[in-house]
């Protein structure tokens, strides 16, 4: 379902990405892994046109995102990345709630602006989803009454509302406290047993063990290794893999 090809990414002097490559299949789930800084959030954000890049070409879904050399990307650029965009839905670390709105106004905007659906529609959907967050008590609250992990289950809820055929998670329980990162990540686990197409970047090593399809290593901007998480933790090849994994996992 997503493609990516030859992909380098430049900030002004810097070369991040020197032409990696990857293919994820339709309803599997990846999980990228690395050291901070390794290039695993710029990633994600180039898949959903968030980052534009010089080189290479992405595919989601046969809609493409080309590279964008220049300052300004075209109608066409901007138009492939809308349709993109309807297809993959994101969660980032920060959960980017309107702080204006209750929980089931943030989930039902983007369905009711973006898609067009009648808001009768929009909020039955919303509580369903709210349902299978375990959240549809707080469908009037505003995010400031939320915990973290309350917060970003509701982003969750929302990326879902607009109903995408994949799922890019962005380090989803690094702004929170470690007793909700459980409950984040018990959401995550539901949706990807449904069968989503799924990448999401963390640093839960257990969390990735338990449901990576295949796990990808990143480091200084490449894909160092990739496998299954059976190999990638127990006998991974690459030095610098089994570096990073003999510090996280002490």
């Amino acid at each position: 379902m997503i493609k990516v090809r030859d992909l380098h990414k430049y900030y002004r002097d810097h070369h991040l990405f020197k032409g990696i490559s990857l293919d994820v299949k339709k309803g599997e789930v990846v999980v990228l892994i690395g050291p901070s800084g390794s290039g695993k959030s710029t990633f994600l954000r180039c898949i959903n046109g968030l980052e534009t890049f010089q080189e290479g070409e992405i595919d989601v879904d046969n809609i493409a995102l080309h590279s964008i050399s220049r300052s300004k990307p075209s109608s066409a650029d901007m138009e492939a990345i809308r349709q993109v965009r309807l297809k993959v839905g994101m969660v980032f670390q920060q959960f980017n709630l309107f702080p204006h709105m209750t929980v089931l106004e943030n989930i039902v905007e983007a369905p009711v602006r973006v898609l067009g659906m009648a808001r009768d529609k929009a909020e039955e959907d919303a509580i369903s989803f709210l349902s299978r967050i375990k959240m549809a008590n707080k469908a009037d609250a505003r995010p400031e009454n939320l915990s973290g992990g309350q917060q970003q289950r509701v982003a969750i809820a929302r990326a879902l509302a607009m109903k995408p055929e994949a799922m890019l998670f962005d380090e989803p329980t690094a702004s929170l406290d470690p007793e909700m990162v459980g409950e984040v990540l018990s959401v995550i686990k539901d949706l990807v047993n449904e069968g989503m197409t799924t990448i999401i970047s963390t640093h839960e090593m257990g969390f990735a063990r338990e449901a990576a399809d295949r796990v990808v290593v990143f480091a200084d901007g490449d894909i160092i290794e990739t496998g299954p998480p059976e190999d990638i933790f127990t006998s991974p090849k690459n030095e610098r893999t089994k570096s990073f994994l003999s510090r996280i996992l002490r």
